[in-house]
């Protein structure tokens, strides 16, 4: 080994004899004169000292301000640097011992190692008066000493002024060289991410906006996120840019930025788009005149949605037949049980004509009523049918109103149930100031018949969800606590008050919901095995969605709970309230949870830590991918009870976005023998791709159709994810994460948890009396469009390109942000992963922003007509 390791030394002297030998004569012209400075900088005579010292500081800097690789000068400056440094320790104090200095800590990024800061240490004794002028790659590195140091000090409680200083004569060089980044990195890390209003203008504020938005999403807890954000929202408000200030109010959750926002603006058209924004994400806001009130209670979305439709020629209603294509099916097998197939078509209906007023099923003419479907259903599917004209309905209060009335007099109590869940469906988003589904679902709490009052229970989570609202609290409280009440009366109760109250962390609610669990725990334990038993843990899920620590004491009070739904219930509740928060401490700690040896029968905690996994991973693409593989790590590793959660969990992950690995995935586990994990894949199925009218999905879908022909719960959720393939004609999207994925509709991802706990027993829950459940999934429905509007609300024409987006996040220049794109004229649909700008320099955007949902335009007063562009050319 010895005689080896002397041929390697032996080997990289010649080597390095070589280089020095084959120097060019310019090369060893700097050379020479390099060694001629070292020893002059060593000379008694101090104005020689001085004057070979700014020689080299001149040919060092000149070499140092674009690295791409290491200066020549400080190569040949690396023999010296000992000998440099020697001298400057024997120096005594004086001028020319800063300046030094200063050449010291330059020189010493190359020639030392990691970790010592000794550039830092050098500059510190130095003059501190140039530091821009050695260039980016000096001050990065001098940067990256800092914080090191700054946490050393923090550590030792000792004091930071100094360094603080210093980072402030770098930050304006980062801003003003384009490295807008590298200033935000190295302020979050001193804890002074408010000084970076100081530096920010228009032409910086995007690049630096984006910067802190994708920042926001990795940090590692709530408060710095907090923090990040807050920055970001003072920065927007400073410069007047409403439009990204009320996005980042909206991630926030605060409802006072969000007010002071439309008492500061006072331009009429930012208003209007202002107002679109908040109702999309269904906020309430007081005291605005008409016009703006009527768009921010989405009174807009159902005309716009029509338009669309017709825009798109798809308004003409389909038979079930027509939408399965059966005629491309195999029809020689025994066909489905009817009623079941009713079942199934009732909401294959209801998904495919979303919004659209029209179906061919349950909206009939007078001469056609004799026929109508509902006579063809009983039972909870007669509840469907009834509710399912909400769902036809969707965010248009009138005309539901006017469907849904004759239906509210019913003898049937499973018919005048489904009546009050379709009125919740049609009012749910869309706010009205005549209160019409309280004051008809609030008539029906006091009804004797268990289904009718069961029906205006959950009509008041579904209209209500996200509003807040405490009177809705007093109507429902009551019946949650109410021990002579029925279970599933007690359970949807709890689940209409998480709706209502999602987010909002309300005491009152989560501890009303403990008492009930803690006293039949102690009174009836056996109640507690119940399936319904789930919708407790969900409603205190919903409670804490996105609040992260503030869920810390709820989840401690659970423990007094002896009884397996009390761990079932703290896991639900982290998942929400971590839900896409990226929390890595969270997602280990699932996995813990995945990998523990239990009975099957006592596994239900354990399907809730996949689902909880990928409710936290669910924000952003890097960690949505780490999330797929640990769903591979748990479909090779884990017990089949915990892998049946896996199609669940896949859905949650990829929402309305059929990616092709995900899709065969799926497809794998539809084949599977056990029922359980076939079943909940194919509804993964249609999660996956719902609203996107995939090709590839279809075909595979219709396979499947023949091959559960002989089995009626298979081709039950075949239909049904056909169904939501198909959702809204294709005009509509699950998926809660808009703008750029950065903010978060908690109503629509309220919706998908419910749907998704329910077919965490598709047995009892989806093929028993509650698969009307499915329509909480509606409240996750929203139409994927772009309409370019003026400022009387009224659609411009005009050419869109769409494509994929492409991060350009921290990037230098002005990259494109859209590749692969297709133009259309508006309106347009936008799909998952892809991102919309504007063709056209006629019209502008009133800021730049993510286009999507309504886009108030208005005319660019810098455009020049094609016609006359030519003329001035000529």
């Amino acid at each position: 080994v010895q005689k080896i390791e002397e041929e390697n030394n032996q080997k990289n002297k010649n080597k390095k004899n070589v280089l020095i030998n084959d120097l060019s004569e310019e090369d060893q012209k700097l050379k020479d004169n390099i060694e001629q400075w070292v020893q002059k900088i060593q000379n008694k005579d101090t104005q020689i000292s001085l004057l070979a010292l700014q020689q080299l500081r001149e040919e060092v800097r000149k070499s140092t301000s674009s690295m791409t690789s290491v200066p020549k000068p400080l190569k040949f400056l690396k023999d010296h640097y000992e000998q440099l440094v020697d001298y400057y320790e024997k120096t005594n104090e004086s001028e020319f011992k800063k300046q030094y200095a200063d050449f010291l800590s330059v020189i010493s990024m190359t020639m030392t190692e990691k970790g010592k800061q000794l550039s830092l240490k050098y500059i510190q004794e130095g003059t501190l008066n140039d530091l821009n002028n050695w260039g980016f790659e000096y001050l990065n590195h001098l940067s990256a000493d800092i914080v090191q140091k700054y946490q050393q000090r923090l550590e030792k409680n000792e004091n930071v002024m100094d360094l603080i200083n210093l980072v402030m004569q770098i930050v304006p060089y980062f801003i003003q060289n384009n490295a807008e980044h590298d200033a935000i990195d190295l302020l979050m890390e001193v804890d002074k991410l408010e000084q970076l209003q100081t530096y920010v203008n228009k032409e910086n504020f995007e690049r630096i906006s984006l910067y802190l938005q994708q920042c926001s999403q990795y940090c590692a807890d709530f408060e710095e996120m907090e923090k990040t954000l807050n920055v970001n929202y003072t920065i927007s408000i400073s410069l007047k840019l409403y439009i990204n200030a009320l996005r980042i109010a909206i991630r926030l959750d605060n409802q006072d930025k969000i007010e002071k926002i439309f008492k500061e603006c006072q331009d009429d058209l930012t208003r209007k788009q202002l107002c679109f924004m908040v109702a999309r994400q269904r906020i309430i806001l007081p005291n605005l005149d008409e016009q703006l009130t009527q768009i921010a209670s989405n009174s807009f979305l159902t005309d716009f949605y029509m338009r669309l439709a017709k825009e798109l020629d798809v308004l003409d209603p389909k038979t079930p037949d027509q939408i399965y294509k059966s005629h491309l099916e195999d029809q020689k097998q025994n066909q489905i049980e009817s009623a079941k197939a009713n079942l199934a078509d009732t909401y294959v209906n209801a998904f495919v004509h979303l919004g659209c007023k029209k179906d061919a099923l349950m909206i009939k003419e007078l001469s056609q009523k004799d026929s109508a479907w509902i006579y063809q259903v009983k039972g909870t599917g007669l509840t469907a049918a009834t509710a399912s004209l909400g769902v036809i309905n969707m965010w248009d209060a009138e005309k539901g109103n006017d469907h849904m009335s004759e239906y509210l007099n019913m003898s049937d109590g499973y018919g005048k149930m489904g009546a009050l869940i379709g009125i919740g469906l049609f009012s749910s988003g869309v706010i009205n100031e005549d209160d019409v589904a309280k004051a008809l679902l609030e008539a029906e709490l006091e009804n004797k018949d268990e289904y009718t009052k069961l029906g205006a229970v959950i009509g008041l989570g579904l209209a209500y969800a996200g509003s807040g609202r405490e009177d809705l609290q007093e109507l429902l409280l009551p019946i949650l606590i109410d021990n002579n009440n029925k279970l599933q009366l007690n359970a949807f109760a709890a689940l209409s008050l998480g709706l209502i109250h999602v987010g909002k962390c309300n005491e009152d609610i989560s501890q009303a919901i403990v008492q009930v669990l803690y006293e039949y725990s102690q009174s009836t334990p056996k109640v507690l095995e119940s399936y319904l038993t789930k919708y407790f843990a969900v409603a205190m899920g919903l409670l804490y969605l996105g609040q992260q620590s503030r869920s810390d004491t709820a989840i401690e009070c659970l423990g007094i709970i002896e009884h397996d739904i009390s761990k079932f219930c703290q896991i639900v509740i982290e998942g929400c309230a971590y839900a896409g928060s990226g929390n890595v401490l969270k997602v280990q700690k699932m996995l813990h949870h995945c990998l523990d040896k239990v009975e099957e029968d006592k596994s239900a905690y354990q399907q809730a830590a996949v689902i909880s996994l990928a409710l936290i991973s669910s924000s952003e693409n890097v960690g949505n991918e780490m999330a797929m593989r640990h769903m591979n790590n748990i479909l090779q590793y884990c017990e089949l009870h915990v892998k049946r959660a896996v199609p669940l969990a896949l859905a949650i992950l990829n929402v309305s976005n059929p990616k092709i690995n995900v899709m065969d995935l799926l497809i794998k586990f539809s084949h599977d023998d056990d029922a359980e994990l076939n079943q909940r894949a194919i509804f993964a199925m249609g999660m996956v791709s719902a609203g996107t009218n995939n090709s590839r999905m279809a075909d595979s879908l219709r396979n499947l159709s023949s091959y559960y022909m002989k089995e009626s719960n298979g081709k039950f959720f075949v239909r049904l994810a056909q169904g939501l393939l198909y959702m809204g004609k294709g005009m509509v999207s699950l998926q809660p994460y808009y703008s750029d994925r950065f903010l978060l509709n908690k109503v629509g991802l309220a919706g998908i948890i419910t749907t998704v706990f329910s077919f965490m027993d598709t047995k009892n829950i989806i093929l028993g009396d509650y698969h009307y459940t499915m329509y909480y999934l509606t409240l996750a429905a929203y139409p994927r469009m772009l309409f370019t509007l003026n400022e009387n609300n009224e659609n411009i024409t005009i050419n869109i390109r769409v494509g994929q987006s492409v991060d350009t996040v921290g990037q230098a220049g002005k990259p494109k942000k859209i590749t692969g794109f297709q133009t259309h004229t508006s309106p347009v649909l936008i799909s998952a992963g892809e991102r919309a700008e504007l063709a056209d320099d006629e019209y502008i955007p009133i800021e730049q922003t993510v286009l999507e949902n309504f886009i108030v335009l208005k005319k660019n007063p810098d455009y020049v007509p094609e016609d006359e562009k030519n003329k001035r050319k000529q």
